[in-house]
């Protein structure tokens, strides 16, 4: 990673991606699962859940800060601003916009801007992170479950 370097990934949920992500993670607002109900919002119909969107930002950002050595996201921010729909692209974006050395923890520290945008660039969320990259080589966590 350097200053100014960028990164992206583009989704495209079905109706049917966006229903299993709520259900799988207890996400019970009927705009992510109910049709007849989210058809009578101002959505228009089914919409991906807040959480939905983030999980995909903050999986991009500590795919690309471990792509060196293990990577470890230590602080995000975000602010949701529009929704996103079935069947419509949506493009993942961050870019590095500081890295400084750090004793505590120790190694580089990289802050981050990112993005979301619906086709047409609409905005769909705004992001801010720090991530740290150790020193070692050693893994920092294992994955004992690949399920959502």
């Amino acid at each position: 990673m350097h200053v100014g370097s960028t990164f992206e990934r583009r989704v495209r949920w079905t109706r049917e991606d966006i229903v299993a992500f709520a259900r799988d993670v207890g996400d019970t607002n009927p705009m992510h699962h109910d049709d007849e109900y989210a058809r009578g919002t101002r959505f228009g119909g089914l919409i991906a859940s807040g959480a939905h969107t983030v999980a995909v930002m903050m999986a991009l950002c500590g795919a690309q800060a471990s792509l060196e050595r293990p990577g470890v996201g230590l602080e995000f921010n975000f602010r949701l601003l529009g929704a996103a729909k079935p069947g419509e692209e949506i493009v993942f974006r961050w870019e590095v916009v500081a890295i400084e050395e750090s004793e505590r923890p120790r190694g580089r520290l990289a802050s981050l801007r990112g993005e979301a945008l619906a086709e047409g660039g609409r905005p769909i969320l705004s992001a801010t992170a720090k991530t740290g990259c150790r020193e070692s080589a050693a893994p920092v966590w294992s994955v004992t479950s690949t399920s959502m």
